[in-house]
């Protein structure tokens, strides 16, 4: 009986060890019991547990089933060996050598060697060996000893094998007991994951951008180099993890420092755990010390979920995104700024203008402001000076405008010379005048420009809401229209709208479109208004006088359409062809005359300064066989005024030509001594409307005289225009002057007329 119960102990010890595997962690079934990792070798110690247990049981009940009971362990050990053959997992048992003393099926096919050939010998693993050894020295069981095997198919094969050491009833440990698994597609998974893992940390640890894992309380898990080096720290990682957004100090550069920032943050990490949602937003690291701002960063974060679908962890990742910020603010900048001068374009201009009209259709409003500003003869500083120094010129007039007006007006370039100012919130018509009188100042003072000084007016035209319109686009429009009056109307001064200034723009716009047509169909052509000697009355020349056969309407002077023509440049194009016709006819009379007969061509400035005008007189000259000396250009003052190098020489080239040079109209304009003599001037022509008040007025008298005698000291002639009796050519003549033109002897003439005239004229009865 004692040896019955010795071998149940053992089974029950054999059972208890097979559970320590069978149960290698502690686990939770349903039931809240423990749940085996192996349920095989659970059962296996179960049934055999049962089995001794039942064995045992009956012993002592009667000791004459002791043969039975004999029987019995017998078959449970024979059930113990067949559920051992018959496991999936490979068992093994040594003696304290390492020589094997029992295998089951499974590790014969392991070692694919029959038991017989294998019970008795020593493993070959160097390893299993040492474990055993281990084992046996400090009569602990050995989890997790990994061998590699061949395999039947030539591959090799991971095992994870467990040791545990088996003792008799004195307590040597008799034998070792290995169960082992294969774990060769665990091992692939396992370096599958670790190869993952190595490839997910090289792209993270190494990425430019901030990378952040949050667990459920908001406590950092991990955080990657980049964030650890921006946050900074002497603890590093370490001091970072299992702290929350808030706890970052506040002298901290990096994104998320504490604040309410950090609490803007945390509320979007609690809602992406809440809705298991993606969610993207921009942030901004503090302020830095010196004012300037902290970086901006793009973020995004994403979910992270568990085996039961709660989010169990968030990823936020931070791309920083300040250049990309700068480079988008430039573009936005860019699209509503006039790169030049950094003024708003006429897009941002009317953008605002509209805003303003439409914010406040529904109620009162106070008065706002749409002021058109054009600098009065820029093209001329462009053109003779260069873009770079009209660029610098038009920087310096916006920073003029800038200057004259409030931080909350607007001021626009809407191209070339051409500024827009708008004045939201305007208290009075009056605040309005002083502004506009303000940039006038402000434009009459002298820009040094490439060191040389330069005098360039402006003029406004305003257009007042709503006084004047309530739509956007006709406050620009009306806004323009005065401005052109203002050019019209001597320039260097502000026009507001009025209703018919539409009307005369129409009128300005059909009557620029007919000019076309005009220029077309050839419906001009000259008439030619005589000059004599004052002594004889002898003809020598004549001025070529521009008239438009306009049809339906007759003769047209050219009051009538010649500041159209300027404004839209079709000057350049009818100037060609008066010069031209001019030539022609001077080649003419002039083939058998015994005096030459010089006619006088009147130039515009924006023909004067057409680029190539000089090329094209003498094209003109070569064309029609007219002699130099049969012409005279007559130049108005304002040519003169800027006394520049460009001006000097083409006058000079001229010259040497043999054109004549005429000032027409001197005496009302900007008439300076200083260009008389520095410019070659061969004629003064002296305005009818001085002439005509010779005999009535002692004042004009004199300042004729005057004129006279300064064109003597100079070397020049005059010729007195608008002599209209024989008392004013007779003052004229007792004075000095030498030639007079005036409807005393004729009125302009078509050509075939002119080539009917008397060498001498007779005056007109009167």
């Amino acid at each position: 009986m004692f040896d019955i119960v010795r071998l149940a102990d053992r089974f029950l010890k054999i059972a208890a060890e097979i559970d320590a595997f069978a149960y290698p962690i502690a686990a939770e079934d349903g039931s809240g019991g423990p749940a085996p990792a192996r349920p095989d070798l659970a059962d296996l110690a179960a049934r055999l547990r049962a089995a001794t247990e039942a064995f045992v049981s009956e012993a002592q009940a009667d000791r004459a089933l002791y043969a039975h009971m004999s029987e019995a362990l017998l078959m449970s050990e024979r059930q113990a060996h067949s559920l051992a053959d018959n496991l999936p997992a490979n068992v093994a048992r040594w003696d304290p050598t390492g020589r094997y003393l029992y295998i089951n099926a499974v590790h014969e096919r392991t070692l694919m060697k029959p038991a017989a050939e294998v019970i008795g010998t020593l493993t070959v693993h160097a390893e299993v060996g040492a474990a055993i050894a281990h084992v046996v020295a400090t009569g602990e069981p050995l989890p997790g000893v990994h061998q590699v095997v061949v395999g039947p198919d030539g591959e090799p094969r991971w095992h994870e094998v467990s040791l545990i050491p088996e003792r008799d009833d004195s307590g040597e440990i008799v034998s070792v007991l290995a169960i082992g698994c294969d774990v060769t597609e665990r091992k692939h998974v396992e370096t599958i994951l670790a190869e993952r893992e190595r490839e997910f940390r090289t792209l993270v640890e190494h990425s430019p951008d901030i990378i952040i894992r949050y667990g459920r309380d908001l406590r950092r898990i991990y955080v990657n180099p980049v964030f650890v080096a921006l946050a900074g720290g002497e603890d590093g990682a370490a001091g970072l993890i299992g702290k929350r957004p808030r706890d970052l100090p506040l002298s901290s550069n990096a994104i998320l420092s504490g604040g309410v920032a950090a609490e803007e943050f945390e509320a979007a990490l609690e809602e992406v755990f809440v809705t298991g949602k993606n969610l993207e937003f921009e942030a901004a690291s503090r302020w830095h010390d010196d004012g300037t701002p902290g970086a901006c960063y793009l973020v995004k974060m994403a979910p992270e979920f568990g085996e039961n679908g709660s989010v169990e962890s968030v990823l936020a990742v931070a791309r920083d995104i300040t250049e990309l910020n700068a480079s988008r603010k430039h573009i936005e900048w860019m699209a509503y700024h006039d790169p030049l001068t950094s003024t708003s374009n006429r897009a941002h201009f009317s953008e605002r203008l509209r805003e303003i009209v439409t914010a406040t259709a529904s109620e009162p409003v106070p008065m706002a402001a749409v002021m058109m500003v054009d600098m009065d003869r820029f093209k001329d500083v462009n053109d003779t000076m260069g873009h770079a120094v009209g660029d610098e010129m038009l920087r310096e007039a916006a920073k003029r405008l800038r200057a004259c007006v409030r931080e909350q007006d607007v001021v626009a370039r809407f191209g070339g010379d051409e500024f827009a100012i708008l004045i939201p919130g305007a208290e009075s018509r009056t605040d309005v005048e002083r502004i506009a009188q303000r940039m006038i100042e402000r434009f009459n003072q002298c820009f040094v420009l490439d060191g040389t000084d330069v005098f360039v007016s402006c003029s406004i035209g305003i257009a007042l809401y709503p006084t004047d319109s309530t739509s956007a686009d006709d406050l620009i429009k009306y806004a323009d229209s005065a401005m052109y009056l203002a050019k019209r109307t001597g320039r260097r001064n502000y026009r507001f709208y009025a209703k018919g200034l539409t009307i005369d723009a129409a009128a300005r716009l059909g009557l620029e479109s007919q000019l076309h047509r005009a220029i077309e169909f050839q419906e001009f052509e000259l008439r030619y208004h005589p000059k004599v000697l004052l002594r004889d009355r002898t003809v020598i020349g004549s001025e070529a006088l521009l008239r438009w056969n306009r049809p339906g309407v007759g003769l047209v002077t050219p009051e009538t359409f010649i500041s159209v023509a300027e404004e839209s440049g079709l000057i350049v194009d009818l100037g060609k062809w008066v010069l031209r016709e001019a030539c022609r006819a001077a080649v003419e009379w002039n083939k058998k005359a015994s005096l030459p007969h010089k006619i006088a061509v009147n130039l515009s400035a924006r023909q004067f300064q057409a680029a190539g005008f000089g090329s094209t007189v003498a094209c003109m000259l070569a064309e029609t066989g007219c002699r130099p000396e049969w012409l005279e250009f007559e130049i108005t003052e304002s040519i003169l005024l800027e006394e520049n190098e460009a001006v000097l020489n083409t006058l000079g080239w001229f010259k040497k030509m043999g054109i004549s040079i005429a000032i027409d109209d001197f005496g009302t304009g900007y008439s300076s001594l200083s260009y008389l003599a520095r410019f070659p001037i061969d004629v003064l022509k002296i305005d009818r409307s001085f002439v005509q008040k010779v005999t009535t007025d002692r004042r004009h008298a004199e300042l004729v005289k005057a004129v006279l005698s300064i064109a003597r000291c100079f070397g020049q002639q005059v010729v007195a225009e608008g002599v209209e009796t024989l008392e004013q050519a007779q003052f004229l003549e007792r004075n000095g002057c030498e030639i007079a033109q005036g409807f005393l002897y004729s009125k302009p003439l078509p050509k075939q007329d002119m080539s009917l005239l008397p060498r001498c004229l007779e005056p007109i009865a009167q």
